[in-house]
């Protein structure tokens, strides 16, 4: 349950009551709010962050960031087609970037940290070989 408008009565989560954005966000907190107590070898999240307006998708990121970077924990996979230009990474995340057409720019020409990117294109893999586990 969360609080509604302006008069702090609460509701039930529900997409009749928040927006999808809202919905993503309390159900990206809830699976890190589990992290500690379920055991598991990896997570896969699809695009958790569609339908969330920046500021939030942001914080969200950095809060996954922080959850999946401790130790022992399991390997955490983002699934998404658009990343906020500019998110900080920890030195546990690597980033795969799935090219798909002639028009596309390289990554490193468009998104900072573009030398920790691997790449999936008409060529093959190729990842940077620092790179540790995935996001």
């Amino acid at each position: 349950m969360g609080p509604q408008g302006n008069q702090g009565q609460l509701q039930v989560l529900s997409s009749h009551h928040q927006s999808g954005g809202e919905l993503s966000v309390s159900t990206i907190l809830y699976l890190v709010s589990l992290q500690d107590l379920t055991n598991c070898p990896f997570r896969v999240v699809d695009e958790i962050n569609q339908g969330m307006d920046p500021i939030n998708e942001r914080k969200m990121f950095q809060q996954l960031v922080r959850a999946v970077s401790q130790e022992n924990t399991p390997q955490c996979f983002l699934l998404t087609p658009k990343l906020l230009p500019d998110l900080e990474y920890s030195d546990a995340c690597s980033i795969l970037n799935i090219m798909n057409g002639p028009y596309i720019e390289k990554p490193s020409q468009v998104w900072s940290c573009g030398e920790n990117w691997g790449t999936v294109g008409r060529r093959g893999f190729e990842l940077n070989s620092s790179c540790r586990s995935c996001i």
